[in-house]
């Protein structure tokens, strides 16, 4: 989630490395459909990580590195909560992919996107292993995370509309094998209040690539996580402290159940968090130049507060996603 800092968008290292994806191609996969050993997905067509060699250079005195190489994580197997939906996933304003594995607090580089569309913004991880991410520029990318292929999506917001930027996640419908992905307008195309806004609640049609309003709640802007049980909840920014505070927004309208400040934690230029295994983990960017996160750990049951566990995670953090596959507990 990121807060409204105009030289991101226009600095360097934000300029659109992005090659432009395929039209009329999907990411969706038929039963039984398999990715070929490449890499590549199966079918081929939308756009994806760039072939051995692009981009090549030199790291460490080694080898040329292709910075666009994918590697995910190792047994990552396809298909609905297999391997690849367990962990949390991370995505920088450089385009970079990272696992995050909160065991052992190691971040694993994947690879770097090459899709169209703009500067990552925020992200969520769907049950089949595919990152939907939505850019500053408003566009919604779907990105397959064993592969690396992705493509755009139809979903396009002018200037000054609503959910033109917005915090993001799945959330478990208590159907087996159903989801609902939630989307909580960042407002950041409003003018600045003293009074903490309203933003409002929106369910992402992933099919037709719109969004229904649910309804308002009180609060700054947030990002989003979801849970394999049903809940909702937003890392919220105060907008005149930077105070953290935690939600849990009502699905049905959009109000926030609860209010729990973090002590400790204060926002800087982007935060994003995840639940996982009943615990709460937050990354917050304190300052762009830096380019590293802070990492904060936070158990809702105990009384302690937020424990920081990794102070300079080495890459700055935009977004933040965890699929409803998620644990709900730590597993023992």
């Amino acid at each position: 989630m990121r807060h409204i800092v105009q030289r991101l968008a226009s600095a360097g290292t934000l300029s659109l490395l992005l090659a432009g994806c395929a039209q009329g191609t999907t990411l969706d996969r038929p039963a039984g459909a398999s990715h070929g050993n490449d890499g590549s997905a199966g079918g081929g067509g939308a756009g994806g990580v760039e072939p051995p060699g692009a981009d090549a250079s030199a790291g460490g005195g080694g080898a040329p590195r292709d910075p666009y190489a994918w590697t995910p994580p190792p047994d990552s197997s396809v298909g609905p909560c297999s391997d690849v939906t367990h962990h949390i996933y991370l995505v920088s304003p450089r385009q970079e992919f990272f696992s995050f594995h909160p065991a052992s607090l190691e971040l694993h580089r994947i690879g770097k996107l090459r899709c169209g569309g703009g500067s990552p913004f925020s992200m969520a991880v769907d049950r089949n292993g595919v990152a939907w991410i939505v850019t500053w520029e408003a566009s919604v990318l779907r990105l397959d995370i064993a592969t690396g292929a992705c493509e755009t999506t139809p979903y396009r917001v002018g200037d000054g509309e609503p959910f033109r930027s917005f915090g993001m996640a799945f959330v478990a419908d208590g159907v087996p094998d159903q989801e609902t992905l939630y989307v909580r307008e960042g407002g950041l195309h409003l003018e600045a209040d003293a009074v903490s806004p309203a933003r409002t609640l929106g369910i992402f049609d992933t099919h037709g690539s719109t969004v229904l309003p649910v309804g308002e709640g009180a609060g700054a802007n947030a990002d989003l996580t979801g849970t394999g049980d049903g809940h909702l909840f937003g890392f919220v920014k105060h907008p005149e402290s930077g105070a953290g505070i935690i939600s849990e927004f009502d699905r049905a309208t959009g109000a926030a159940l609860s209010e729990r400040p973090l002590p400790g934690v204060t926002i800087g230029t982007s935060w994003a968090f995840a639940r996982w295994g009943g615990d709460f983990w937050f990354f917050v960017t304190n300052d762009i130049d830096v380019f590293t996160s802070s990492v904060y750990r936070y158990d809702p049951d105990a009384a302690a507060p937020p424990e920081l566990v990794v102070s300079q995670l080495p890459t700055a953090v935009i977004g933040a996603g965890v699929s409803t596959c998620a644990p709900t507990e730590v597993p023992r």
